[in-house]
């Protein structure tokens, strides 16, 4: 047991040489973890932390206990946590506690990584908890060996190992009194399911390990698919938003777009059989302009993306004197007195214009939700969105179309459209010149 705790710490941090912080109950799993390190105390840098959960009867004796065991050249940090606050939902509040207490006695000491004893029984009772619960295809992965800056060494080692190696060196230990609380899910698999397991077969944690690889095999499959449409030119990620070409997202398969929608709007945080169900019936509808706001973040279907992004809000708000040229992180945009033009170039970045009731100065500024203006050649006004929706610009572009003003009237949907009260006729006797280009 010993040399294969140490062979499985190789293959998670390769030869590094850290400084370890033991994670020791007292129980016989980090006992005779804790034996395995003082057998080898001349080749690891290793400290011991005690959580006192101050729940099980024995608590005073287990870190008694875990406190003999460190000699003199062991550090053995000792962390209380009260459970008078904690009313429901034990098991996860304690499991949270521990292991923010495990973590301050890691920057105390300075260690590099927690070690804790969960061996393969565990990773088994945690799957089927999981499964139990309907947990989501990452969710059923079940205990990591590393994650983040804890290693668990012991996870494919089963209960009986430690067991037969706790007996042979003579390890002292304490049963958790709490292990016997059947309330608990996990006692109550441990002590009324699995032994019945083991009637069928009996290294039990044998298949659930296997499964546990395949999940893991899968969930890789899956973020390289992912990483395969980051790297496309299909997907497209800016500060605040992200475009991904709706073909591609709607025939990617489901479990690549729920892992991408849980990414972004969820943070990576667990999504609920509900949301999972919402967001299935969104995308098949399939609308476009349709948007689903999931906590800080929206959805929205385009014409030929889906966007996803916090915030679109576009606020520019500029005054331009005539001559004067203004540079923005995203556009250019200058204007100036001119001559009448010869003729007209089909340039959507420039826009000559009448001029009569022009001041020297016009304004620059972003979309309002009920801007209206003239299109030329048209009778009747419309709103800038419609008329940009219509123009099937992508929902993305209309939020950051601007529009060029004369005091409170449109002039120009810049790029787009002159506004007809604007164009040069033959009684025309002043001329402007408009340029904008985004950058």
């Amino acid at each position: 047991m010993q040399n294969k705790i140490l062979s499985n710490i190789e293959s998670l941090i390769g030869n590094e040489k850290p400084h370890f912080l033991l994670a020791v109950s007292g129980g016989i799993d980090s006992m005779a973890m804790l034996d395995c390190f003082k057998k080898k105390s001349n080749q690891y840098i290793f400290s011991v932390c005690h959580v006192n959960h101050n729940y099980q009867e024995n608590a005073l004796l287990m870190e008694k206990l875990v406190s003999d065991a460190c000699d003199s050249n062991i550090k053995c940090i000792v962390k209380q946590i009260s459970s008078s606050n904690i009313t429901s939902n034990i098991e996860s509040q304690f499991r949270d506690l521990r292991y923010k207490a495990l973590e301050d006695a890691r920057k105390e000491v300075g260690a590099d990584y927690i070690i804790t004893a969960h061996h393969a029984d565990d990773q088994a009772e945690t799957i089927l908890i999981k499964i139990l619960s309907s947990s989501g295809l990452s969710g059923l992965q079940g205990i990591r060996e590393k994650n983040n800056n804890v290693l668990r060494p012991m996870i494919d080692i089963s209960k009986e190992e430690i067991v037969e190696y706790a007996n042979q060196q003579s390890v002292d230990y304490l049963d958790d009194s709490s292990n016997d609380d059947i309330s608990f899910t996990r006692n109550y698999l441990r002590s009324k399911v699995f032994p019945n397991l083991r009637k069928v077969k009996n290294n039990i944690h044998l298949p659930f390990l296997d499964f546990n690889s395949r999940i893991k095999e899968v969930n890789r499959l899956i973020e390289y698919t992912e990483n395969m449409l980051y790297e496309s030119e299909s997907f497209n990620k800016t500060k605040n938003s992200v475009q991904i070409n709706r073909d591609i997202f709607l025939n990617l398969p489901l479990l690549i777009q729920l892992r991408l929608i849980n990414k972004f709007c969820y943070q990576d945080k667990s999504m609920s059989k509900t949301g999972v169900r919402e967001i299935k019936d969104f995308f098949r509808k399939n609308k476009v302009g349709s948007e689903r706001k999931i906590n800080e973040v929206t959805i929205a279907i385009d014409q030929n993306d889906i966007i996803i992004f916090k915030s679109l809000e576009n606020t520019i708000y500029k005054e331009v004197s005539a001559g004067e040229n203004i540079s923005d992180k995203d556009f250019t945009f200058s204007w100036d007195f001119h001559n009448n033009p010869n003729y007209f170039a089909d340039d959507l970045n420039t826009e000559f214009i009448d001029a009569s009731n022009l001041n020297n100065t016009l304004i620059i500024r972003s979309v309002k939700k009920d801007d209206q203006f003239l299109p030329l050649g048209m009778s009747g006004s419309k709103k800038v969105n419609k008329f940009l929706k219509d123009k099937k610009i992508s929902f993305y572009k209309r939020n950051q179309s601007l529009v060029v003003c004369n005091k409170e009237e449109i002039v120009w949907v810049a790029g787009y459209q002159l506004s007809d009260k604007y164009k040069i006729d033959q009684n025309s006797k002043k001329v402007a010149k408009l340029n904008f280009l985004r950058n």
